[in-house]
């Protein structure tokens, strides 16, 4: 519960400074606002293009469990779950966090899991490299 909370509170505040809205598709065809378009059940794959950092992941997540009540299941970078990344939060270390936002390392057996257990996967191919414009090398 304090996970789901605390997931809520960061994403509608970063959502209302960032204005992001939400389009889905209906099995018609329509365009329509909203996540209504977005099956109730899994599995499902998302495949994402990052924008500037990745800070969409904040909207993204928050959304989807705001409107749809799915917690979105990123499969993150592995140095995030390393214990050298520091946090912005004494109470919690960077791990904790990506995991609070539903994060799991990249793997094909941890994306196989996911689509097994019948959960929304999202997959950003391009990484970090993507997030930082090909900063890193």
């Amino acid at each position: 519960k304090f996970k789901a909370d605390m997931l809520l509170m960061y994403g509608r505040s970063f959502r209302s400074a960032t204005g992001s809205v939400f389009f889905s598709t209906l099995e018609d065809g329509k365009i329509v606002k909203g996540l209504s378009g977005v099956p109730d059940e899994g599995p499902v794959l998302y495949v994402g293009y990052h924008m500037l950092l990745g800070l969409e992941l904040i909207s993204l997540t928050d959304g989807f469990l705001s409107e749809k009540g799915i917690v979105l299941r990123g499969i993150a970078h592995p140095e995030l779950f390393r214990p050298k990344v520091e946090s912005w939060s004494s109470e919690f270390s960077m791990i904790d966090w990506v995991k609070i936002f539903g994060g799991v390392p990249v793997s094909a057996s941890n994306i196989f899991k996911l689509l097994s257990t019948k959960s929304h996967v999202l997959l950003y191919p391009g990484g970090a490299r993507e997030a930082l414009h090909y900063k890193v090398h």
